[in-house]
């Protein structure tokens, strides 16, 4: 009976032991409650609170910090909030070279070299303008305007009756005619009017009072200096127009920079949008 009770008292021991070794171990363990973690603005950080909530100065949600990951480590940790608001990029370090491209702001303006204007070929008023509106694309040989001339209207009938005047008398008159007629027709091509437009006066044997003016030129209206019922003199700058196939990129360089950019060195533009 002896060592039955002997071994009896010694699995007793051996159990106590076991359970001691496991509290031990139990209450070395840390177990993470609301006390480890505490809450702050990622926009006001002096604010901080032991509960979720929003933050009282921005009204944004406040973020969950653990007080552990804060003391035991020189880590810095940022929510995906956080990295958003701050615009943080990261990149994998690499060997390339630092500041070898300079980034400046500039405009997009016409090439002078491409401009035209359409001009008043007579003086008059503008009785009717075809193109009112800068923005649009008029192409050669369209309608511009329609003036009223007085000094235009005086050459037309001229030539028509240089042509009645042939017809009336015959070849052995002492007025050359001919050479009067091409006078008068010179002086109309002179003044703008159209080969169509001229030999419309031939056919009519009538005047019209005004007279359309067509453009000589393609390309966007970029100013109008004239408007309906308004004179305008001889040579008078009715539309400007450019070709905007090609323009011309302008940026502003401080003296600073200028001996980081070589002759001849390539530029590239990025247009927004």
């Amino acid at each position: 009976m002896k060592p039955l009770l002997k071994q009896t008292t010694m699995n007793k021991i051996l159990l106590i032991l076991i359970s001691i070794i496991l509290l031990a171990s139990c209450s070395g363990k840390k177990v993470a409650t609301d006390s480890d973690v505490f809450y702050t603005c990622s926009m006001d950080p002096q604010v901080v609170s032991d509960k979720p909530g929003n933050c009282p100065i921005c009204g944004m949600p406040l973020t969950a910090v653990k007080k552990s990951s804060v003391a035991n480590t020189d880590d810095i940790e940022l929510s995906d909030q956080q990295i958003q608001l701050g615009n943080i990029r990261t990149d994998t370090i690499a060997k390339s070279n630092i500041g070898n491209t300079i980034e400046l702001t500039g405009s997009l303006n016409i090439n002078a070299a491409q401009t035209a204007s359409v001009n008043a070929r007579v003086m008059g008023r503008i009785e009717r303008l075809y193109v009112k509106t800068t923005g649009n694309y008029i192409a050669k040989g369209a309608p511009v305007y329609e003036i009223y001339s007085e000094e235009l209207n005086n050459a037309k009938q001229e030539y028509i009756s240089a042509l009645q005047r042939r017809s009336l008398f015959d070849e052995q008159s002492v007025i050359d005619f001919d050479q009067l007629i091409k006078s008068a027709r010179n002086k109309l091509r002179l003044w703008g009017m159209t080969e169509n437009q001229v030999k419309a006066l031939e056919t009519q044997k009538q005047a019209p009072l005004t007279t359309t003016y067509y453009s000589t030129e393609s390309g966007y209206v970029t100013s109008v200096n004239v408007t309906e019922g308004g004179y305008v003199m001889e040579g008078g700058i009715v539309l400007q127009l450019a070709n905007l196939s090609t323009l011309w990129a302008e940026a502003q360089v401080f003296t600073s920079q200028m001996y980081r950019i070589p002759r001849g060195a390539l530029a590239t533009v990025e247009v927004p949008g």
